[in-house]
């Protein structure tokens, strides 16, 4: 009786077509899924590697933990909420891209299953409605969250309302939509309306602006200078792509438009960017056959103007005027506005707070929006200041942002909810 069987015939037969050697199987791709599993299966025993948020719904997703160790990529398994969905909206949103990032969220927690369990995509959602200052879309969606999660939804931040509204005189918010034209006025009567009540501060975002003709940049130009001659706190968000367009057109020299160059050389002094400004004085008194404009620049934002926070015990960091030193007493650092890039100055006030602190603290409260780039690079800063045996804490950042933090390594231990 033999101990071991005799090969099938079809086994045989593979044998001798292959010349005596084993059929070669087809190699088996590995997801990065499954890869995380794996990861997963050889830390058994371990305890947990994060905190889960409790915002967050506890679904697993793949995210690349970037370690110290060189050549070392390990994947995690991670629960932060993150899905297909609210990632690809997140990295529109990290490029400026806020319009598209707003109906791949609306469809999402509609149509995919994934989604439509991540209490992230829907806060997500909310913080693009109220950015977008859509009262009625945020309080439907309330309704339907209700319905979801049978849990009570986010309310209605009353302080990122219109500016000129009745409420909330202390500050306000106004967005600019589309082209800038002569149709851009009536979306401006907020700001002068604002200015008519001598609002101390305000916020006007310009990252929706897609062209400008040249009334339309005459008109941002002549309210902005009105604010600036008034002293008002005026935070200009996400200009980036204005500013982009401005420069073309000041390329063309006098071609390009007395109100392009008007409100290049405004912006410029929002911004602080003296040298730059004195550069385009001169270019424009050259061009246009006209004296050089003064430089009477906006008084700088100050911790707890429009778009920071209350005053006291922190340091402060726009990206008008770059992140300036960290005190010696400060418990947290406030990051504020729309950080791109490597952003030099707010990393290096990162590691100079680190440096003096045990647990290094973060509030983004204010932050609108920090793209691809920057959030890897906090990540990378982050994994400094633990490999010094120091803690890292991110505090108040809103859904979106967090988002993308998630997605790019960032672990969900490293979020705190802002106590208010």
């Amino acid at each position: 009786m033999a101990i071991f069987g005799k090969a099938s015939a079809k086994k045989q037969a593979a044998a001798k077509a292959s010349g005596g050697k084993p059929p070669v199987r087809p190699p088996h791709v590995v997801s990065a899924r499954e890869l995380a599993a794996q990861a997963a299966s050889r830390k058994a025993g371990k305890g947990p590697a994060f905190e889960p948020l409790g915002e967050s719904s506890l679904r697993g997703a793949s995210i690349i933990d970037w370690s110290t160790a060189p050549a070392a990529i390990e994947v995690a398994q991670a629960n932060p909420g993150l899905c297909d969905v609210l990632e690809n909206a997140a990295l529109l949103y990290a490029s400026g891209q806020e319009q598209a990032a707003r109906p791949v969220l609306e469809q999402g927690i509609q149509t995919d299953p994934d989604a439509r369990q991540s209490a992230l995509a829907w806060l997500a959602l909310f913080d693009l409605l109220q950015r977008a200052n859509d009262r009625a879309a945020f309080d439907q969606l309330a309704m339907n969250y209700l319905l979801q999660f049978e849990s009570s939804a986010p309310s209605w931040d009353e302080s990122m309302q219109p500016l000129g509204s009745d409420k909330g005189q202390g500050g306000g918010y106004i967005a600019i939509t589309g082209k800038l034209s002569a149709g851009s006025s009536a979306q401006l009567d907020g700001l002068r309306r604002a200015l008519a009540k001598c609002v101390p501060s305000a916020r006007i975002d310009l990252g929706s602006v897609t062209g400008f003709d040249d009334e339309g940049a005459r008109l941002l130009a002549h309210d902005l200078a009105r604010a600036r001659r008034q002293r008002m706190e005026l935070a200009i968000q996400r200009a980036e792509k204005l500013c982009a367009a401005l420069e073309a057109a000041v390329a063309q020299g006098r071609e390009g438009g007395e109100g392009a160059w008007l409100l290049s050389l405004e912006l410029k002094q929002w911004h602080h960017d003296q040298a730059g400004f004195d550069d385009r004085a001169v270019e424009y008194a050259v061009a246009f056959e006209l004296s050089p404009p003064s430089w009477e620049p906006p008084p700088r934002a100050q911790p707890g103007g429009t778009g920071g926070e209350a005053a006291g015990n922190r340091s402060s960091a726009s990206p008008a005027n770059g992140a300036s030193p960290a005190p010696a007493d400060a418990e947290t650092i406030v990051w504020e506005g729309v950080i791109l890039g490597t952003a030099p100055s707010h990393f290096a006030q990162l590691e100079q707070f680190a440096a003096m602190h045990d647990v290094a603290t973060i509030d983004m409260s204010a932050v609108d929006r920090i793209d691809f780039v920057c959030a890897g690079a906090l990540l990378n800063a982050i994994v400094r200041i633990e490999s010094q045996h120091k803690a890292a804490q991110i505090v108040g950042a809103t859904p979106i942002v967090r988002a993308l933090l998630l997605l790019i390594g960032i672990s969900p231990r490293h979020f705190l909810k802002k106590v208010e």
